[in-house]
């Protein structure tokens, strides 16, 4: 085919073969990073808009979308990304969901390299094989102080566990660790506006719910 026949598209998908990958667990990645300068290359006057669609203390959500010069959306891509969940998420997840974001509108253009992938998320995978064990030891510390094993939980449940009766009906239980009631169960992310109302704090470092047993009584 001659190449002034050749749609931007198809320039561009022949650059980012030559791009630079990087292998996790026998899958390429392509960064975010590196389709980026790809895209700015072959669409220069083409525009990446990102928007917060939502960010509060337990998750932030950003959407990504690609417009031609005359605003035609012509690819999006959406990021959802839960704070404290890994290393980069600890400090940055509103910064790695919209990486995140624009690598899926980019893969949504058809520049999507191997898999999809933002470049927070390549460092952050290769930081957690490097730390798995650091972070399991963490994790452990964590469940043994706030949240008890299975067995334990049932001998510790909280005695009036019909003081909070929408917490209940929600599948969710409350947990005796002492001066504090934590809350415990499956969903807990998906319902935490039951759990907030009921007067539940999150602790954001120890990833629990939690209340002090005296503003319970």
């Amino acid at each position: 085919m001659n190449s002034q026949n050749q749609h931007p598209l198809q320039f561009a998908l022949e650059e980012l073969k030559t791009m630079p990958s990087i292998d996790i667990d026998g899958k390429a990645y392509t960064t975010v990073a590196n389709r980026i300068n790809v895209f700015r290359k072959f669409f220069p006057d083409y525009s990446i808009i990102t928007n917060i669609i939502s960010d509060d203390d337990i998750k932030v959500v950003v959407q990504t979308k690609i417009t031609t010069p005359s605003g035609v959306v012509i690819a999006t891509g959406l990021a959802e990304e839960f704070r404290g969940k890994n290393i980069i998420n600890t400090t940055s997840a509103l910064e790695n969901a919209e990486t995140s974001s624009i690598g899926r509108a980019l893969a949504c253009l058809s520049l999507g390299g191997s898999e999809y992938a933002s470049a927070n998320e390549l460092e952050n995978a290769l930081a957690q094989q490097e730390q798995i064990k650091q972070n399991n030891n963490q994790r452990t510390t964590n469940q043994q102080t706030y949240q008890p094993q299975r067995q334990a939980n049932q001998r510790q449940q909280y005695q009036h566990q019909n003081d909070f009766t929408n917490l209940i009906n929600a599948g969710l239980q409350v947990i005796d660790n002492g001066d504090v009631l934590i809350v415990s169960g499956d969903g807990i992310f998906e319902k935490k506006t039951i759990i907030k109302n009921a007067g539940f704090r999150w602790d954001g470092q120890n990833r629990v719910w939690y209340m002090q047993k005296r503003e319970a009584a």
